[in-house]
């Protein structure tokens, strides 16, 4: 199966509130994008009963119900074109314009929503629904939110048919034969062979659609990738990788290798709307990127190594107003306005403090709101956007710290090519003591000895079990 690749790569993320980093973003597009594997797709489209159902009462003036399922009804399924079970879900608001509305089965959330972009009422949407059990008996709620974070919920009890009803999935593999497996299919897709890659382990109780090992190889100038879940189908991808001394060129995104030191500058663009203190939002960068090296370093602590396969060295840097509200920052401009020289600097983050978040309007005006941001560029020299590596948006002065921390954290960890449907590490500690989600992916960045040679991967002359360097 061919991988298509696409030159405008970007990785979108949630708001964060209060300094607590909501890790919900979603890959978009681009060359780490996994490709599942083939599988035979029935013809048949899904279908479902026409009569409505009953929605909830309508204690704010807004009404959801669900436009083609019956309560006690029946329901059709069919498979997507990945052979997975799928239910088309039509839902109506009335009264008042929604946000956004979701849906849970069995008391568990359906990934996807129905989004009222154009803030029209009545809303009709539809939402994507891949039956866990395959047929039987499921509960849906249907629950819509408006701008002012007020819910309304519609429940309806349908049968699903046509599909047969799943057994449960057989034990996963173990690290060891997982590790075996990933290798194999490394080999299959790719006609390379890794034996030893990095692997790890995603367990999730209440989705195990999703459990899978994943695994990882930084080998010769690709980064190998594979997903494989428990009930033994799996999905795939590749992308290049460089160095600062030795970067790619062309249009494509290209990721780093995650060893060594990087140097960061970080240059806040002060829109005049979010009551930030200059001072104050200059003396947060040093502090969030000590508490990032202090990451870095318990992990390779925990490794028996003395010192951490990655640091990061960061500068600040303040400019206000914007010399082009809406647009990324040149070299010129940065030069001119920060005195800072951008070569002397691997990554470039523009943190626009801009309640309106006025360059995501203009350049990601379907993805992005003010607290958002992008992974724009790794290690390559292309990138449609200008210079820029990570940009992101702070609407308030209170949300700069978090701010810092997902940039340093998250978007950080993209250039190096962390994938957002990697598992991350829940109640970490933030700088400041806050509970925050590390997305830091320390085994998959290639920082454990996956071989059994003493030596972690990222820098071992012969990694994961191969010859060569």
């Amino acid at each position: 199966m061919a991988f298509l690749e696409d030159d405008a790569v970007f990785q979108k993320r949630s708001p964060f509130i209060l300094g607590i980093v909501l890790a919900l973003g979603l890959i978009l597009a681009g060359c780490s994008l996994p490709v599942a594997s083939p599988t035979t797709v029935p013809s048949a489209l899904p279908s479902v009963d026409s009569t409505p159902s009953v929605s909830s009462t309508p204690a704010i003036g807004m009404l959801v119900r669900f436009v083609n399922l019956t309560n006690g009804g029946t329901v059709a399924g069919t498979f997507d074109e990945n052979g997975k079970p799928l239910v088309m879900i039509q839902v109506e608001v009335t009264g008042l314009a929604p946000l956004t509305v979701t849906l849970t089965a069995n008391g568990l959330d359906v990934p996807g929503a129905a989004d009222n972009q154009a803030g029209v009422t009545p809303f009709t949407g539809e939402i994507r629904w891949s039956p866990l059990n395959g047929g039987g008996q499921y509960t849906l709620v249907a629950s819509a939110m408006d701008n002012e974070k007020q819910i309304v919920q519609a429940a309806v009890h349908v049968t699903v048919t046509g599909i047969p009803v799943f057994t449960p999935t057989p034990p996963p593999p173990d690290m060891v034969e997982a590790q075996r497996r990933i290798s194999e299919l490394i080999q299959q897709e790719f006609g390379v062979s890794v034996p030893k890659p990095s692997v790890y382990r995603f367990d999730a109780p209440q989705r195990p659609d999703i459990s899978r090992w994943i695994g990882s190889a930084y080998y010769d100038g690709t980064h190998y990738y594979i997903d494989l879940y428990d009930d033994t189908h799996y999905a795939w991808s590749n992308s290049d990788y460089s160095d600062p001394a030795h970067r790619k060129g062309g249009d494509k995104w290209v990721i780093c290798r995650p060893s060594g030191t990087f140097r960061v500058l970080t240059v806040f663009v002060d829109y005049g709307n979010t009551g930030t203190d200059r001072a104050a939002a200059l003396a947060q960068v040093p502090m969030v990127v000590d508490w990032l090296n202090g990451l870095y370093t318990n992990f390779s602590i925990s490794q028996g190594q003395t010192e951490p396969l990655m640091r990061v060295e960061a500068d600040a840097a303040y400019v206000s107003p914007p010399p082009a509200p809406g647009e990324f920052l040149t070299v010129d401009q940065i030069r001119s306005l920060t005195g800072k020289d951008p070569s002397a600097y691997d990554f470039l983050m523009q943190i626009d403090l801009d309640a309106n978040a006025a360059l995501a309007s203009h350049y990601f005006s379907d993805i992005l709101e003010p607290g958002g941001g992008v992974a724009l560029q790794g290690c390559g020299t292309g990138n449609k956007y200008g210079i820029i590596n990570i940009w992101s948006s702070v609407p308030a002065a209170s949300d700069l710290k978090g701010g810092l921390v997902m940039d340093f954290d998250h978007e950080l960890s993209h250039l190096f090519g962390m994938l957002d449907n990697w598992p991350f590490i829940q109640g970490a500690t933030g700088p400041d003591g806050a509970p925050v989600d590390d997305w830091i992916p320390y085994v998959m960045f290639g920082w454990t000895d996956a071989d059994g040679d003493g030596i972690p991967e990222i820098i071992d002359p012969t990694p994961y079990g191969t010859t060569n360097p």
